[in-house]
């Protein structure tokens, strides 16, 4: 949502507004219709995200976890994803989940803390730690 092309096309629809209500008379109405695509821009697009995860199996079904010290793998009811360690370049927690960063974005894959007992957690910590190995 704040890509630089997306806050450069907010940014003009703001200015097309403020020289709306330059214009003489009535005219100075059609500042609305930008001042309108401002405020339902990003709700359009937080209801297209939301129809995005939805409509993907991977991202709303029932996984299963299994790692080792190669891979991790998440596994849904018809698909299955598999990656090495190496497709990720950090590794953090907070109190309930594990984040592993995947390397080239800026995105998490994130893991329930409550899904491992403390036993799997400690050992998820030194697979993930030993990422590069």
């Amino acid at each position: 949502m704040l890509s630089r092309r997306t806050l450069i096309a907010l940014t003009i629809w703001a200015l097309i507004a403020v020289a709306c209500m330059f214009l003489p008379g009535d005219l100075r109405l059609l500042a609305v219709l930008p001042v309108v695509f401002l405020v339902f821009a990003p709700l359009d697009v937080y209801q297209l995200y939301a129809k995005s995860v939805d409509c993907e199996p991977q991202l709303t079904d029932q996984k299963t976890l299994e790692f080792s010290l190669s891979r991790l793998a998440l596994i849904g009811p018809d698909w299955r994803n598999e990656m090495t360690w190496k497709r990720f370049n950090g590794f953090s927690e907070d109190a309930e989940y594990f984040f592993l960063n995947l390397r080239h974005s800026a995105l998490a894959v994130i893991i329930p803390k409550h899904a491992l007992n403390a036993e799997q957690q400690q050992i998820f910590r030194e697979y993930a730690g030993n990422r590069n190995a």
